[in-house]
């Protein structure tokens, strides 16, 4: 048989001899026998003592690899081999990137370590060479790395493919958030496991039950309970002056302020740790966390749940009560109160039934206080009583990313209580905490110095220290040293290895021992192979030293990393009072430079890219002989562009210095002046926009060109100065470096006292010694040296909240005691009296106070509003709002709309907003150009400018009536009428005409206040489908240089910071009370975990300003490959002072555009008074399904067809417009239903008419039914309005109310009320549910068939297929449950919806190859016909493709293989059609047979 699988030689008689014919003995099913005939040629080898068969072969297409493995299995079982190996071949043409998933599959297969990796990878292929990038952290790119994945890779695509690529791997920028990706993925995957687990233990007979539970018990670790972390003991410290130690709190009890229940002894007070068991009377005291109210399933009654705790240990108190009086009770108290309570301590018994579960089932028994009595006491934090305050310079906020725990607002409050007078925000590469400080700032006075802990890199790139201008073929010295460690100050040379270079040439060579007169630790033997032993009789470096500097002669060093070299020389030759001050090369800056595409500048890796032989590693000589050779192939790689002499290489370096590969430093950047404000600005939207990794950094060069207004500081450890000094660099050196900063900075021993645990320094001492030398170099040069605590939390006690979240972002030095907290003027002192009293109180007063002078009050967003322009808005406005009331009620016009209208436009241009009306106004006609109508929400629809201009379709005006033909008109505006659309049916008296009934009584005065003074809010709801299009229109307005998007800040949430916590303890082995969970989730939430960018907020900045004057700007989640501009601030500091566009995309355009399409019947055309439409939301009667219960048929319909919702519509019974209305404001607004509403209307006290419902009915009510003022009316409702704390109405209002005869049931609604929906934005839900619902009624097949393209989420078409009864299966499964995922919702609010749709005996048609579209639901003969994107296992892009392909076709597929290529879907698309009868009837193969 030749390589073809070609038997004999003559031609005419040549018999294909196939794969099947080789293996007689192996019967392949119909898909085996296809592929193994497909092989155009194979050859196949035999190790027959292993019993190995190994088959190449090739094939014209890909193969499914699973089948290939299938075959192997098979045929291996069929001859009892051991293994069999079929090695595809492939023409080169077919592969691409979407091939990789089988790579990996076929790597790890091959032994690989591949498994997990590549689970969540991106690639793309440039100039030969696949880089493929995994979320993982350097530890596993350093692992694929060491056993060679990447050339299995490269082998399996050139072996398959006979392509030769460079494959890399390497790291994902995103890898934080791709990791919390694979996190949730295998959270899932784990509930999934748990739930399959909990159903198969319900199912197992009871004989075996206790069988069962012993063997989970075995095999299920439990964790021991323990009162704290700490592991404190329970002691209450009592000082005698009315003040106690409790737990971590020092607290005043000598005047405790009773809120609730009698008296307390406080004398009773006992620890907080013995909340642990039954106790009568119990007498505890704590900073309260949380406060949590919740309502009684029955209502009426509210269980308020205080969480207490000491810093140490925590507890929940628990008071049930009326509504009213629990309102009472926590209007009296916030978080960070501390209170004192007694009551009784009682359990909370873990759940019946669970007592056989298995250990990780089981509940602890938890215990909580029932409350009797609680009072007010004070905490007695730390205090700062020296005379003259320091200033904090340095100091991180929970805007830091997973490092800081401090708010901007507790650092101003602190400060402020202090008596310091400024303190600085300094966070690290962003300033996302400026607004915060401003805002507090403002309310407290402090300043604020406004600054930044920024990445510096110096791009004044160089690899040449010293002078030197020599050639590549001059005479170098290149050597390599090694140490006991690697402190130059407290470690010793071990081993200096050199060689001479002269030439290009190596011609000499230096190697000695030296016994460093210590102990080599064994890691350090381990690593270089130098023990005790090795060195005992080597010389000391007294004499080793002076043979060496004689060696170098006064030649250029050459070093790889040199500065750790040449430290240790240099610290060696001052001991031995020897000269050194030769200049040296570092051959790793010149690789950055050289090899720009290597990721890993080390020895090993530079010697292995320029392909140098392998050399032993950590051995003086080796390494230097090694470099020599790296830094000569270097050196050619240079003559080749021309650069043949060390300046050449300088200047080169320079002009070409990448800041993306530079070692970054810290620098704090303070800001003096607005112009540095503006500077900074700038400087940070760089970082983000052009010089991110993973970090933004901010090179040298830019920095100068924008340091006018600011403040340069050194830093911490971490920053260019302290490393200097750190790693033993020349005086010179170090001065030059220093000069660059208008400030050194010297922080805390505790601070860097990891430098010790990481052997870099030797002890504290020497940390005392760096400071000091910072001290005296800023002496010498007149620099001033600050103290900074470096705070990245208040208090000592909170620094386990920041090693929580070092734990979850896996850091292994998570438990070291750092002590970042703010410290006082005495604390500060105290640390740095080792510099000597005159020199500290210098740095820790004198010069914090002297930075802070220098800087000046800015404001970081600038106060006032600043609006584009479009010339001629005012008069656009004004024509095309008079050109629509004529059309409406004509000319003249009543004087109702006269005075309305005069009244708006003069408020509206006076403040100069009508280029924000214009503006949208342009916005909705372009959308409309496109067939989508635009839907209004909040407020806008109270202006009847946004009516007349068609920016809303709210009108604002009293009730009326208008004849469409001779423009009559009539107003009620006796307050009669909530609605026109509620208004009888009537003709028009002059011409006979039947009117048109519109408005809805709302007054301007809740969208831009009383005096029009408010900037208006105009969000608009764009059809998803065309929103991309409506933001490029807006850049067209505009400018894109003028047009950015809404940036958004993403914290840590609660369910998050508990994970945190939970994997903390589970690493600990330890559990704690829930109480003390609780506390620890609570105080890790709010610290910033990323950014992002608002679902359709636009930020349009005026053309005559730039970005920089309000905001810096950035990349969405710190995305360098990202093409969107995002505000760095969050727009919610923006929103009064740039113009904000809500330019949202929303699934209602979409339906209006599809109902339109499949009925011919315009949206604008469907009446608003149809009984039957308002039937459908008492009953199910109108939809033809029989109602005896009064159920609401309102599923489908915007804000209506929640469980909620529908409940309150059987509670109230709505009959008309204004009802619905109440209805949709009440079920939006906060504490206005339920213990309010809901409480009047069941006492029957008053119906759904006369309960507040919207903001706006409060000032109509007292305006037209009591008769009170408007100013006072309308002041009443902003109180109202703004009174989310639950202040009490001022007595003055009250007042006037009862004067007025509003009932006492009134206003203590109103001053329930906590938020209150805009009646606009209810007027336009009701509107758009009118609309929704008339369809419904009338158009039952295309209303479902719109509902579900335009919101296809939970729908499943395999359950839908299944039948009504299988629907209705899975509604009852997903009901009964207690808790529901987001996806769950979906599925059962889409079933609901699908099962209303069966039971008007409508139905559903099947997945049709020829007749579905991709995602659209089509009417098709009074049925719905399901497209493909419905069925599980088809994704949206396979439905695409599958349409796109039958069109390509002709409308037909000949057979499953022709689709499948065509459509280039998947195996699993092709097993998802097969499942669902798809498929039925289409062969599997296009064959053509002749007979």
């Amino acid at each position: 048989m030749n390589e073809n699988g070609i038997s004999g030689t003559n031609k005419t008689e040549t018999k294909k001899i196939t794969l099947c014919d080789k293996f007689p003995r192996f019967s392949p099913d119909a898909k085996q026998r296809e592929i193994l005939l497909s092989a155009t040629s194979f050859s196949i080898r035999t190790a027959r003592e292993e019993r190995i068969v190994e088959v190449r072969a090739n094939f014209p297409q890909i193969i499914d690899r699973d089948e290939l493995y299938r075959i192997e299995k098979d045929i291996a079982d069929a001859y009892e081999l051991r293994c069999v190996r079929i090695l595809p071949t492939y023409p080169s043409e077919l592969f691409s990137l979407d091939y990789l998933p089988v790579v990996f599959t076929e790597a790890t297969r091959l032994g690989a370590v591949a498994e997990g990796f590549f689970n969540d990878y991106t690639a793309e292929l440039s100039d030969n060479v696949i880089n493929i990038k995994i979320p993982f952290l350097d530890g596993g790119i350093d692992l694929l790395h060491g056993v060679g994945t990447a050339d299995i890779i490269k082998g399996i695509i050139r072996s398959e493919f006979s392509l030769e690529f460079e494959v890399k791997i390497s790291q994902r920028e995103d890898y934080a958030e791709a990791t919390e990706r694979r996190r949730r993925v295998f959270e899932e995957e784990e509930r999934a496991a748990i739930k399959a687990a909990r159903e198969l233990w319900k199912q197992q007979a009871e004989a075996l039950a206790e069988e069962y539970v012993k063997s989970s018990t075995e095999s299920v670790p439990t964790y021991e309970r323990v009162a704290s972390l700490t592991g404190a003991q329970a002691v209450v410290c009592d000082a005698g002056d009315g003040t106690v130690e409790y737990g971590r709190l020092k607290l005043d009890v000598s005047s405790p302020d009773l809120i609730y229940g009698s008296g307390i002894n406080t004398a009773e007070l006992s620890s907080l740790q013995l909340c642990c068991s039954n106790m009568n009377k119990y007498v505890c005291a704590g900073e309260i966390f949380s406060i949590e109210s919740k309502e009684s399933r029955t209502g009426g009654r509210v269980t308020v749940t205080i969480g207490i705790t000491d810093n140490d240990t925590s507890a929940f108190l628990r008071i049930t009560k009326s509504a009213a009086e629990a309102e009472e009770l926590t209007s009296h108290i916030k978080v960070g109160d501390c209170i004192i309570a007694e009551g009784k301590v009682v359990s909370d018994e873990p759940r019946r039934g669970l007592n056989n579960a298995p250990p990780k089932a089981r509940k602890e028994t938890e215990y909580y206080v029932n409350v009797r009595s609680i009072a007010k006491i004070k905490r007695i934090l730390r205090s700062d009583n020296a005379p003259e305050k320091r200033v904090e310079l340095h100091l991180h906020t929970t805007m830091s990313q997973m490092d800081a725990l401090i708010t901007p607002e507790q650092a101003l409050k602190r400060a402020k209580m202090w008596r310091h007078k400024a303190v600085a925000i300094t966070d690290h590469g962003n300033v996302q905490g400026f607004p915060d400080a401003m805002l507090e700032s403002e309310k407290s006075g402090i300043k604020v110095i406004y600054g930044m802990e920024a990445y510096f890199v110096d791009d004044e790139a160089r690899a040449v220290y010293g002078n030197s201008d020599a050639s590549f073929n001059g005479e170098f010295v290149v050597f390599d040293i090694e140490t006991t460690g690697l402190s130059s100050s407290t470690d010793e040379i071990t081993e200096i290895g050199a060689v001479l270079v002269r030439g290009g040439e190596i011609v000499d060579s230096f190697a000695a021992y030296v016994n460093p007169r210590k102990h080599i630790p064994e890691n350090i033997t381990k690593l270089t192979g130098i023990s005790d032993e090795t060195v005992a009789n080597a010389p000391y470096i007294e004499e080793v030293l002076p043979e060496f500097l004689a060696f170098c002669g006064d030649r250029l060093l050459v070093a790889h990393n040199a500065n750790f070299d040449i430290s240790f020389i240099r610290a060696a030759a001052s001991r031995c009072k020897l000269k050194f001050d030769n200049s040296y090369l570092d051959t790793l800056a010149m690789s950055r430079y050289v090899n720009p595409s290597l990721k890993s500048h080390s020895l090993d890796n530079v010697a292995k890219h320029l392909g140098i032989e392998e050399f032993e590693h950590h051995r003086a000589t080796d390494d230097a002989r090694a470099c020599a050779e790296i830094f000569l192939a270097m050196a050619r790689i240079l003559e080749k562009e021309g650069i043949r002499d060390i300046p050449a290489m300088q200047d080169a370096m320079s002009a070409n210095a990448d800041p993306l590969r530079l070692h970054p430093y810290h620098q704090i950047i303070l800001v003096k002046n607005k112009t540095g404000l503006k500077n900074l600005y700038k400087l940070i939207s760089a970082s983000y926009l052009q010089y991110y990794h993973r970090n933004p950094r901010i090179p040298k060069t830019l920095l100068e060109e924008y340091r006018e207004g600011l403040i340069i500081g050194s830093a911490c450890e971490a920053g260019e100065v302290y490393q200097a000094i750190l790693e033993g660099r020349k005086e010179e050196d170090i001065e030059k470096i220093a000069k660059f900063y208008d400030y050194l900075e010297i922080q805390p021993l505790s601070n860097n006292r990891f430098l010790v645990d990481q052997q870099r320094v030797s002890d504290e001492e020497q940390l005392r010694e760096i400071n000091r030398k910072i001290v005296a170099l800023g002496k010498k040069l007149g620099i001033p040296v600050v103290a900074t605590s470096d705070a990245h939390f208040l208090d000592p006690e909170d620094e386990i909240y920041r090693q929580i979240l070092l734990h979850g972002m896996k850091y292994t030095d998570y438990a070291r005691e750092s002590k970042l907290y703010i410290r006082t003027t005495d604390e500060m002192l105290e640390e740095f009296s080792y510099l000597g009293e005159e020199t500290a109180y210098e740095v820790v007063v004198t010069n914090t106070n002297k930075i802070a002078d220098m800087i000046e009050e800015v404001r970081p967003i600038p106060k006032g509003t600043y609006t584009p322009k479009l010339e001629g808005s005012e008069e656009e406005l004004t024509r095309l709002c008079y050109t629509r009331a004529h059309e409406l009620y004509g000319d003249p016009l009543p004087d109702v709309v006269a005075e309305r209208l005069d009244k708006e436009l003069s408020s509206i241009i006076k403040n100069g907003y009508a280029v924000l009306y214009i503006i949208a106004q342009k916005l909705v006609a372009y959308s409309e150009s496109l067939g989508y109508l635009v839907g209004s929400r909040g407020s806008v629809g109270s202006s009847v400018v946004a009516f007349f201009s068609g920016v809303s379709e709210v009108n604002p005006l009293p009730p009326n009536y208008r004849c469409p033909k001779c423009r009559h008109s009539e107003f009620i505006t006796d307050g009669s009428v909530g609605s026109g659309f509620d208004l009888p049916t009537k003709n028009c008296p002059v011409c006979g005409e039947l009117m048109i009934s519109d408005g809805h009584d709302i007054p301007f005065e809740t969208f831009l206040g009383f005096y029009g003074e408010k900037m208006p809010d105009i969000d608009l709801n764009f059809s998803g489908e065309i929103q991309g299009m409506v933001h490029k229109y807006t850049e067209e307005l505009f400018g894109a240089e003028n047009v950015f998007r809404a940036g958004t800040i993403g914290t840590i949430a609660s369910r998050t910071a508990y994970g945190f916590v939970m994997k903390y303890l589970e690493d600990k082995g330890i559990s704690l009370p829930r109480a003390d969970v609780e506390r620890y989730v609570a105080r890790c939430t709010g610290v910033k975990r990323t950014t992002g960018q608002h679902p359709g907020g636009i930020i349009v900045i005026p053309s005559e300003y730039e970005v920089y004057d309000f905001t810096p700007v950035q990349h969405p989640a710190d995305d360098p490959t990202s093409s969107v501009i995002t505000t760095h601030f969050a727009f919610s500091y923006l929103h009064d002072t740039i113009l904000k566009l809500d330019e949202l995309g929303h699934d209602i355009p979409t339906k209006y555009k599809m109902l339109e399409r499949y009925t011919g019947v315009r949206v604008l055309d469907v009446p608003m008074n149809d009984p039957m439409v308002y039937s459908l939301f008492t009953s199910r009667n109108a939809i033809g399904i029989r109602d005896d219960k009064g159920e609401p048929a309102t599923y489908g319909l915007p804000e209506m067809g929640t469980r909620f919702v529908m409940q309150m519509l059987m509670d109230c019974k709505p009959k008309n417009f204004s009802d619905l209305l109440q209805i949709s404001g009440l079920s939006h607004g906060t504490n206005v239903w339920l213990g309010n509403a809901q409480e009047l209307i069941k006492s029957g006290q008053c119906t759904i008419s006369d309960v507040i419902g919207c903001r706006d009915d409060i000032m109509m009510t007292l305006i037209h039914k009591y008769s009170v003022e408007k100013d006072m009316a309308f002041k009443i409702t902003e109180f109202v309005r703004k009174n989310k704390k639950g202040q009490p109405i001022p007595q003055n209002m009250i007042d006037v109310m009862v004067e007025h005869g509003v009932p006492d049931w009134y206003i203590e609604s109103l001053g329930k009320i906590r938020y209150m929906f805009p009646k606009a934005h209810a007027a336009a839900y009701v509107i758009t549910a009118l609309r929704l619902g008339w369809y419904k009624i009338y158009y039952p097949v295309e209303f479902y068939a719109a509902y579900f393209t335009a919101a296809p989420e939970g729908f499943d078409g395999e359950i839908v297929m299944a039948g009504k009864s299988e629907v209705k299966r899975v509604i009852d499964e997903l009901s009964a449950k207690t808790s529901t995922s987001q996806k769950e919702d979906a599925l059962l609010s889409a079933m609901l919806l699908v099962y209303e749709y069966m039971e008007r005996g409508l139905r559903f048609l099947p997945v049709d190859l020829y007749k579905s579209d991709s995602k659209a639901f089509l009417p098709e003969n009074g049925k719905i016909r399901l497209p493909f994107s419905c069925l599980n296992g088809v994704g949206e892009t396979a439905a695409q493709n599958i349409v796109r392909a039958r069109e390509e076709n002709g409308g037909i597929f000949y057979s499953i293989e022709e689709l499948q290529t065509t459509a280039q879907v998947t195996k699993t698309v092709i097993e998802a059609l097969r499942k669902n009868g798809v498929l039925d009837g289409i062969s599997e193969t296009t064959q053509l047979t002749m007979f």
